[in-house]
């Protein structure tokens, strides 16, 4: 891996979904930016430490990004496509959750075809900046972290069968963990 700076790096893909995230909790409600900070209670030492391993490799990934040089040909192209498309599965999951009731959960929206596409589709997003930058130590880095994130996603759904009941039971028969049929 060539590290180094310069105006074709990974940087600029990182920086604009951090300014979409930015802009987002300035745009939305206060509750927005509560409820995306509330992190579930863990029940077990597999979910604490898979969930620790997985922030870590996530934002490691998207550090060493940042220092990576932007690729070209096919697998740029792809990486763009990749990246554009996760970026707007991100920002439609965060204007769903912003406009839902805090008291009732989130069920419309993206939210329709999987139950946690903000994760979902931040990891496939660093998929498609590895792409973009040519980069198969990040690309592999992302798979992992979708294995790694399943604990954390178990964790969520149990907070919140806890606090919406019947309702989040009855979303969780007929929406996909992942996304559209997983």
């Amino acid at each position: 891996m060539k590290f180094g700076i310069g105006i074709f790096y990974g940087w600029i893909f990182i920086v604009f979904f951090g300014l979409i995230s930015l802009v987002s909790m300035k745009v939305y409600p206060k509750h927005y930016s509560q409820r995306l900070f509330t992190l579930p209670t863990f029940t077990n030492l597999r979910e604490k430490v898979f969930s620790v391993i997985y922030a870590v490799l996530f934002n490691s990934t998207m550090i060493v990004a940042c220092f990576l040089p932007i690729g070209g040909g096919i697998f740029l192209f792809i990486g763009i496509i990749v990246y554009i498309f996760s970026l707007f599965c991100i920002i439609m999951a965060l204007h769903a959750y912003a406009r839902t009731n805090p008291n009732i959960p989130v069920t419309n929206g993206i939210y329709k075809l999987s139950r946690h596409p903000q994760q979902v589709f931040a990891c496939i997003m660093l998929i498609g900046i590895g792409f973009a930058l040519k980069n198969p130590v990040i690309i592999c880095s992302c798979i992992l972290q979708l294995l790694l994130i399943y604990p954390s996603m178990i964790a969520q759904e149990r907070f919140c069968l806890e606090k919406y009941g019947a309702d989040y039971e009855k979303y969780l028969s007929e929406t996909p963990r992942y996304f559209l049929f997983i």
